[in-house]
């Protein structure tokens, strides 16, 4: 269970700090962030203030882009000292405070590295290090809700502040250990390509068991309407000259997804053991058109890009690229809740895997135009080959319709006395019928594209 923060409404009531100081009303500009590699400065226009009210220790300001506009709320005062800590977190940013505090008694701060927002470490008295998150673009609270997930699987925050169901500032502890890319990028320049599959392996089986959590604690109905208009947003937004919809199958069920799901984000410590990190929600979660759910195939359709910026990196084949996405789908597969991983769900057919590495792929062109980069040699590659993908699935469908109609032969032959006037003729064509059907159908499911 996730611990309220000490401290009396009294004390929180009477402080009379309001976060207000000779450093408010300072006029952000496009410029100023420019630098910042959470900023995305490629379609940045403008940064005004906002009509919205601020909560405690920050400002409201609406960033204008290409696209639309976001609400940023942004902290006043300067965060690099400890006395702005001090102030801020006893009246909790005037947002809701949740979780673990830090103890700030004798504690210091400095900024670090860090994506997703500016990242500061405060070291208490203790000597314990914990890791702060400022979250000026969050719209939806996604750290929070991995946090409450209660998992041991995760690495997610320990506590922080939220207001209007935004993320302001997250709480992790110091993370340990090595990533799953780095690992598998060291084992690969080693020459050691099993070793490299193993932690694909892995990797994919630790995504499998927090989609049984998940699964357990939200499942809905899929979203093909909003999900099919997302695509389209991306499509234009990159201009991809693509078009690809999904019927998306009943067993594809909406959940908690990780949204920043990677080998990057694939942490091993000391000990060998795996844990998810990244738990909240990235700028280009928040930049980019979403819906709040989406199925775990999304989450496998992200292992696959980050095996292919692996790959891309470690100049592989695309025959070595092909074993590293399989063994990680076969270790996803494994822990996989049952419906997640039915033949209904995978059918590349009604959108399976396929369709939501498609949606990926637009993600990353979309998000190399929003932080003013070039578009991946990858992603132009793999958009690039829809039309094969799509030129593919669509004459496997005369295989389906020819299956369709041999079925409904099947059905009326036997009452074909007109045409076949024997019974064990009539027999005979059903059998002959039926079977092809069942053939047709057998050749249809094979030429769908494999999950991996």
């Amino acid at each position: 269970m996730l611990r309220a923060w000490a401290g009396s409404a009294e004390a929180k009531d009477a402080n009379p700090w309001d976060g207000r100081g000779s450093d408010m009303g300072t006029r952000l500009s496009v410029e100023q962030f420019s630098d910042a590699d959470w900023f995305p400065s490629g379609i940045a226009q403008a940064i005004d203030p906002a009509a919205e009210q601020a909560p405690l220790g920050f400002e409201a300001w609406r960033l204008h882009t290409i696209h639309d506009s976001h609400l940023m709320v942004w902290p006043s005062g300067d965060l690099g000292e400890i006395s702005w800590w001090q102030r801020m977190l006893p009246v909790g940013g005037g947002g809701k405070r949740w979780g673990e505090a830090p103890d700030l008694s004798s504690a210091t701060v400095q900024k670090s590295e860090g994506w997703g927002g500016p990242t500061y470490d405060i070291r208490e008295g203790s000597g314990r290090r914990l890791v702060a998150k400022i979250l000026p673009l969050d719209e939806c609270g996604h750290g929070r809700t991995l946090a409450e997930l209660s998992s041991e699987l995760l690495d997610s925050a320990t506590g922080g502040i939220q207001w209007m169901g935004r993320d302001l500032v997250l709480f992790f502890r110091s993370e340990s250990g090595k990533t799953a890319a780095e690992l598998a990028a060291t084992e690969l320049t080693a020459g050691d390509f099993s070793e490299a599959m193993a932690i694909c392996n892995e990797s994919g089986g630790l995504l499998g068991r927090f989609h049984q959590i998940t699964l357990v604690r939200r499942s809905l109905p899929n979203d093909q309407r909003r999900w099919n208009g997302r695509l389209k947003e991306l499509e234009q937004r990159v201009v991809s000259n693509t078009l690809w919809r999904a019927p998306h199958s009943s067993n594809t069920r909406a959940t908690i997804t990780h949204r920043n799901f990677g080998l990057e984000n694939v942490r091993i410590d000391e000990q060998g053991d795996y844990h998810l990190a990244g738990c909240f929600d990235g700028v280009p979660n928040a930049i980019l058109p979403r819906t709040c759910d989406f199925p775990v195939l999304r989450d496998v359709a992200a292992g696959y890009r980050s095996i292919a910026r692996l790959t891309e990196s470690q100049e592989l084949s695309h025959a070595d690229e092909q074993r590293l996405r399989k063994t990680f789908f076969e270790g996803w597969r494994e822990e996989a809740p049952v419906r997640a991983r039915s033949s209904k769900a995978l059918d590349s057919h009604k959108g399976g895997v396929p369709i939501w590495e498609y949606e990926q792929v637009l993600e990353e062109a979309a998000s190399a135009l929003a932080w003013g980069k070039e578009v991946p040699p990858r992603t132009g590659w793999w958009l690039d080959h829809v039309s094969r993908i799509q030129t593919s699935m669509y004459a496997s469908r005369t295989l389906s319709a020819g299956s369709l109609a041999c079925a409904l032969g099947a059905l009326f032959a036997p009452f074909a006395t007109q045409w076949v006037a024997a019974l064990s003729d009539r027999i005979a064509l059903t059998l002959a019928l039926a079977g092809a059907s069942l053939l047709l159908r057998w050749l249809y499911r094979q030429r769908a594209p494999p999950p991996y």
